[in-house]
C-alpha cells in the first residue's frame, strides 16, 4: 500500500464584503514560548460567509473595530472591508490568514472610536486582551 505524503498549499485571497462584527472571537495563541493575539471572524462576500483568522497587531485592529461597532449598535454588515490574506490549505483543512484589511467605513465617529480603542489596546494589550486560548484548526479532531 502506497502512503500519501501530507502537503500544504498556499494561495493569495482577496475578499470584498462585510466583516460580521458579531462573529469576532479573540484570544491568545501559543506557539512554543511565544503568545500572540489572535482573532477569528467571518467576512460576508456575496451570499457566503468566509472564516478568516488574523494575528498580532492586525488581530488587535480587527477586535477594536468590532468592539466599536458593537458599542455603536450598528448592523452586523456595517463594517465594509477588503481583506487580503493567504489561504493555507492542507489535506483536511483550509484557513484564510489575513495580512491586510482596508476599512470602508463612512462614519468618522465609528472610525475614530475604533482607532482610539486600537491605540489604547496597543499601549496596554496585556491588560485588556481576552486571555482565552484560541487555536487555528489544522487537523481533524
Amino acid at each position: 500500500m502506497k502512503s500519501r505524503t501530507p502537503y500544504t498549499a498556499y494561495a493569495v485571497t482577496h475578499l470584498d464584503g462585510s466583516l460580521l462584527h458579531t462573529s469576532v472571537r479573540a484570544g491568545l495563541m501559543t506557539t512554543g514560548l511565544t503568545t500572540s493575539p489572535i482573532v477569528h471572524f467571518k467576512v460576508l462576500a456575496g451570499v457566503q460567509s468566509h472564516p478568516v483568522w488574523a494575528l498580532d497587531d492586525l488581530a488587535v485592529q480587527i477586535y477594536s473595530y468590532s468592539q466599536a461597532a458593537n458599542k455603536a449598535g450598528v448592523s452586523d454588515t456595517h463594517l465594509q472591508v477588503s481583506v487580503t490574506g493567504s489561504w493555507v490549505s492542507a489535506e483536511n483543512f483550509s484557513n484564510i490568514i489575513a495580512n491586510y484589511v482596508e476599512w470602508h467605513i463612512p462614519s468618522s465617529q465609528l472610525r475614530g472610536a475604533a482607532e482610539k480603542l486600537y491605540s489604547e489596546m496597543m499601549r496596554s494589550r496585556s491588560n485588556s486582551w481576552p486571555a482565552s486560548p484560541l487555536t487555528i484548526p489544522v487537523q481533524s479532531a
